[in-house]
């Protein structure tokens, strides 16, 4: 009797390959009334009853509105014949096969203490865009490593919020885990009432109608490049071997020293394909790094570089040849806009030569990919952009501008622009020289 009330048919291919999905950390995210509680509180439920004596957290930043979502919906879901003690009060259910489903609050000192003391094998974390990185890695993976049973799993569920979230870095940015996205669900499917989609939903606008209803990861306002790394993070492919390469660099001690590879298709289709993103080292050891990598790829490449004349001295001292930046800012921005505007730029997965663990460790940027969020235009009127978190971004500016340049492309004139006004020395609509 019990066994046929635990028999749930998905609505949706995304809840089956929930169901099924046995990955250590699982990212299921998507807009509102997607069915995202739904199916994490059948996923609960089902590992709480198929494998006994398994411990099961069900997780939110606070317990009072836990109380109210996952934690009710999975109590509405569990037989009662399946149940044989009940805590309400500290929210601790257990089943007559050993199994116990626990509902903690990262809000309650007590709880955080049950978490410590206390190993799981499956968690749900709800609305996990509330809670802070360090609470994930040090409060709620740590606790995932129950023995005994033959699997474990973290069950990550959110809405969309701004791209430089942890979630958004670590699980479609880095790609670690799996991620699953959840769209709506067909109003057939009853789980969630018609008001919802024709009242609520449909009525959002701005930043939050994209993130709620279209499930977009946005930022407020202000970001400068439209990059999304599900369209221009790409799976590495070979590059012909006499294929165009660009190499650029801006300089970094204390801030990112930032040099990146980019590969130029025939139809002019920008590619990174390596890059270096450290600090704390100096550039005579930076330039050793470059030219080894510069052999292996049968290039003698004449480096776009920051203007830093001692920096680049060292460089050509090392064996590599140099030359300065075109650093129009604005015009800079505007030429790498138009290859995300034409789709003609894109990233390869794990390009970073070696991670920087003391970036990694402050929580800041350790690569171009994550540099795009947070960067943003600093007044309405976009005169300028901030300088800050745009080491890579630099870098990058620099690659597609100065080669503009030497090509000699056709600059219009909206972009013959810099800070102090247009560029000396050149006319609207004619070619730039080769310098």
């Amino acid at each position: 009797m019990a066994e046929q009330k635990l028999i749930y048919e998905p609505v949706t291919k995304q809840q089956e390959q929930v169901l099924t999905n046995s990955s250590h950390e699982l990212l299921l995210w998507g807009p509102g009334g997607s069915g995202k509680t739904h199916v994490a509180a059948i996923k609960a439920i089902l590992y709480a009853v198929k494998i006994p004596n398994n411990i099961i957290f069900l997780i939110r930043r606070k317990k009072v509105d836990l109380r109210g979502t996952l934690w009710k919906k999975c109590m509405d879901l569990l037989p009662p014949p399946l149940m044989t003690k009940k805590d309400e009060n500290s929210m601790i259910y257990r089943l007559s096969n050993g199994s116990e489903i626990w509902g903690l609050g990262l809000d309650s000192e007590k709880d955080v203490n049950k978490l410590a003391s206390t190993e799981s094998g499956f968690v749900v974390l709800e609305e996990a865009t509330e809670i802070e990185w360090s609470h994930y890695e040090e409060k709620v993976s740590r606790s995932n490593r129950l023995p005994t049973v033959p699997f474990h799993q973290i069950l990550v569920l959110c809405n969309p919020t701004f791209p430089s979230h942890w979630i958004y870095q670590r699980f479609l940015l880095q790609k670690r885990g799996t991620n699953i996205f959840m769209p709506t669900i067909p109003r057939t499917a009853n789980l969630i009432p018609t008001w919802w989609y024709d009242d609520y939903l449909a009525n959002l606008t701005g930043v939050f109608g994209a993130r709620y209803r279209d499930g977009k990861w946005v930022a407020i306002e202000g970001v400068v490049y439209p990059f999304d790394p599900a369209k221009h993070v790409i799976k590495p492919f070979p590059i012909p071997k006499d294929g165009k390469r660009v190499v650029a660099i801006d300089h970094g001690f204390s801030h990112p020293f930032s040099c990146q590879w980019w590969y130029v298709s025939p139809d002019d289709i920008w590619y990174l394909y390596r890059q270096i993103y450290h600090t704390q080292r100096r550039v005579a050891i930076h330039a050793k790094d470059i030219l080894k990598l510069c052999r292996q790829d049968g290039i003698t490449p004449t480096i776009i570089c920051d203007h830093d004349a001692e920096n680049n001295a060292d460089l050509r001292h090392a064996g590599l040849s140099t030359i300065n930046a075109q650093k129009a800012r604005l015009a800079g921005q505007q030429a790498v806009y138009k290859l995300f505007e034409e789709d003609r730029i894109y990233f390869f997965e794990n390009s970073l030569v070696e991670k920087d663990q003391l970036l990694q460790f402050k929580k800041r940027p350790t690569c171009i990919e994550e540099e795009f969020p947070l960067y943003a235009w600093a007044t309405k009127g976009k005169e300028d952009m901030i300088k800050e978190f745009d080491d890579g971004m630099d870098t990058m500016r620099y690659a597609v501008f100065t080669d503009g340049f030497s090509s000699g492309a056709t600059i219009p004139a909206s972009k013959m622009t810099t800070n102090k006004g247009p560029l000396p020395g050149f006319r609207v609509g004619n070619k730039i020289p080769h310098f």
